[in-house]
């Protein structure tokens, strides 16, 4: 039975929400004592209400980050970060679990002494953990270690899943579960009318792995005007941390693009842009299931775009949109015969509304408790042959854990099917 919970967030923003509700209502409905490590130096100080404890960097972490800035020496920044998170997670080993809200956060629990309590790793949708941070196969190796990942759509359930050597992450099925987390439908903005210009947009880090290459080739393959409208392209994002974000730039430069390519930086009112847009094009190679492809659909806003990234369009029932092998040309047809007939982009909308929907619906907080509970009794319970006597765990709910320690294990398995 969980009792003490440490949460570590990367902020305590609108991401860490469907986190920070399930931990009051744990607080609530079965007395358990929450700490909170909020691990962002620029995140604003916002109530945690439920929270027993709430540890923020201090000041002084600011200070050296803004100096490091300053001087050029960014590794004094980390130093600083490292030592701090060191200082915050010393008693780890004293709670009953520790949940991790995102990639970042899990990484920072590198810095927990042993022995470590058993880790449960929630991640947001993915382009809100990917801008920069690990890579898939950084992310794999910690995934593996953990006693349970709780991912917010069946796509990215599925893709976690994948053997490594099918471009998944390879993790073990019976580890991860898939809970929806809330994401808010955006503003609807007009739309243009037939004779004002089209608006195409991509959104994501620029750079190679969110395929803002790939964007500016659609963009040179379809041409200045469709079918008598002007199409004008926006890019929105932040550069990416893998720094081919000016390799990009230059690609623009030298096909040409830079006067009808436009790249934004991203912010908080993303998701009603994308509600003012006529198309969302989703170019990615790495995230299946990207927040502004749900942002979009949830607004009303058609998307199109190449295989992994679109997922969603699986999800809505038109596998058969999902571009192939990063055919510049197949998706370039796309992208005309929808701004061509605005009607069809409107059924395409209205089938992704409503695929989105369904997979952004949270599950009530009971059941995602119940399978961190499970999945705690599970890397608790003494090895197989241990001399502990054998110990049915009960969950807070009441009802009988499937997990039978020590030497009853094997008789858990042997009579499930009596119970």
């Amino acid at each position: 039975m969980i009792r003490r919970l440490l949460l570590v967030l990367d902020s305590s923003g609108d991401g860490a929400r469907s986190l920070l509700d399930l931990a009051r209502w744990a607080a609530t409905a079965h007395d358990v004592t929450i700490t909170a490590v909020v691990l962002d130096a620029d995140d604003e100080a916002r109530t945690l209400d439920g929270v027993t404890t709430v540890r923020r960097p201090t000041p002084t972490i600011g200070v050296v980050r803004a100096t490091a800035e300053l001087t050029g020496r960014p590794g004094l920044a980390r130093r600083a970060a490292r030592i701090w998170r060191r200082r915050v997670l010393a008693d780890a080993p004293t709670f009953d679990v520790v949940v991790a809200g995102s990639a970042e956060a899990l990484m920072a629990l590198d810095e927990m002494a042993d022995p470590r309590p058993p880790v449960v790793a929630h991640l947001p949708l993915l382009d809100e953990t990917w801008s920069g941070r690990p890579r898939p196969a950084d992310l794999a190796r910690r995934l593996s270690s953990v006693a349970l990942t709780v991912v917010p759509a069946e796509p990215v359930a599925r893709w976690a899943t994948r053997d490594r050597a099918h471009g998944g992450l390879g993790l073990d099925p019976r580890r991860v579960r898939h809970h929806p987390g809330p994401v808010d439908p955006p503003s609807r903005h007009p739309r243009p009318g037939p004779d004002a210009a089209a608006l195409v947009v991509g959104c994501g880090p620029v750079g190679w792995r969110a395929g803002t290459d790939l964007f500016a080739a659609v963009a040179g393959a379809v041409g200045a005007e469709v079918d008598g409208r002007t199409v004008h392209w926006t890019w929105i994002g932040d550069d990416d941390v893998d720094g081919t974000a000016a390799d990009v730039r230059d690609d623009l430069d030298l096909r040409g693009l830079r006067h009808r390519v436009r790249i934004t930086p991203d912010g908080p009112e993303r998701a009603d842009r994308l509600a003012a847009a006529d198309l969302l094009l989703v170019t990615g190679r790495v995230d299946p299931y990207p927040l502004p492809a749900v942002q979009a659909a949830l607004a009303g806003t058609p998307v199109a775009g190449f295989t992994p990234g679109t997922a969603l369009l699986g999800e809505a029932g038109h596998d058969g949109r999902r571009v192939d092998r990063l055919d510049v040309d197949a998706l370039a047809d796309q992208v005309r015969e929808l701004l061509t007939h605005p009607d069809r982009g409107r059924l395409l909308a209205g089938d992704l509304a409503r695929a989105a929907a369904s997979a952004t619906t949270p599950l009530a907080a009971a059941s995602l408790w119940a399978d961190i509970e499970d999945a705690v009794a599970a890397v608790t319970a003494p090895a197989p042959g241990d001399p502990a006597p054998p110990v049915l765990v009960i969950r807070s709910d009441g009802r009988a854990s499937d997990l039978v320690a020590g030497a009853a294990a094997g008789d858990a398995d042997r009579h499930e099917g009596e119970r």
